[in-house]
């Protein structure tokens, strides 16, 4: 017999980015399973009842996906891969309504939020739903007159909507980071990553000395933000750094680092489409 295709869970409704980021990293063969929050997506993976999951962690224009970085550091979810993906906004409605014809568009509100000028220019009244896909669904479902969404080519053709226009974005440089949760996809990488968790005493030169750690061994920290933790103003550090934990380089810097923390995590190290 055939084995099962591989579960992997995402935010949202069948035809959300989140499923396209999905089939991306993983292909076209697994079995795409929908959750109606982050959350559910993470429980599902810590509790394996899907091989893995896809959650965004950072928009180019919004910036980071603060629930998900939470829920990140909430978990024991290793993250094992990630990919950009370009967001290419389209509006859409149900076959016979003519683009000047239309009135209103329901979406997500980061996703009205980025074809706010789009939006304006054209008169269009935005209206906020739960996701994209949330949006395509219902228009195409209800039909409310002069109204279209704002979502993906993938939902124009999962609700049969027409396409009016493609790429109603503001920005070209549109992209959302998403990773990988629990099981890594099958596929090659450009490069790698290692993602780390920590905290430091309250003091001078504390984040410095974690920093020197990988700037002193030539590594590049592609990110650092920080979040905050129960007590008021004490604060989780999350970094990325370029390289695999398995490169000497890594090992040594993670090391040095973790002697200069109150408390070091690796989050994961992954590959990067």
């Amino acid at each position: 017999m055939p084995e099962s295709p591989r579960r992997i869970a995402f935010q949202g409704e069948p035809g959300a980015y989140g499923e396209e980021a999905l089939r991306a990293l993983h292909g076209a063969d697994v079995e795409a399973v929908p959750c109606l929050t982050f959350r559910a997506v993470f429980e599902a993976v810590a509790e394996g009842r899907v091989h893995g999951g896809v959650v965004p962690v950072e928009s180019s224009l919004g910036g980071p996906v603060a629930e998900t970085v939470d829920l990140l550091l909430e978990h024991d979810v290793p993250a094992s891969g990630e990919l950009s993906l370009r967001i290419r906004h389209c509006l859409l409605a149900p076959p016979g309504l003519a683009r000047d014809d239309v009135q209103q568009a329901l979406s997500h509100p980061q996703a009205l939020a980025q074809c706010a000028g789009y939006l304006r220019r054209r008169g269009i009244t935005p209206l906020p739903e739960a996701n994209t896909a949330v949006a395509a669904r219902k228009v195409a479902e209800e039909k409310p007159p002069h109204t279209a969404a704002i979502a993906s080519r993938m939902s124009a053709d999962l609700y049969g909507l027409a396409v009016l226009e493609e790429g109603v974005e503001d920005s070209p440089d549109n992209f959302t980071r998403f990773i990988a949760l629990g099981a890594a996809p099958e596929r090659t990488w450009t490069r790698r990553k290692t993602a780390l968790a920590f905290t430091v005493e309250n003091g001078p030169g504390a984040l410095f000395r974690v920093m020197s750690a990988f700037s002193s061994r030539g590594l590049n920290v592609a990110r650092l933000e920080s979040r905050p933790q129960r007590r008021a103003w004490e604060y989780v550090w999350c970094l990325d750094v370029d390289g695999a934990l398995e490169d000497p380089r890594v090992r040594e810097a993670v090391a040095a680092a973790q002697a200069a923390c109150v408390t070091l995590r690796v989050l994961g190290s992954y590959g990067v489409a």
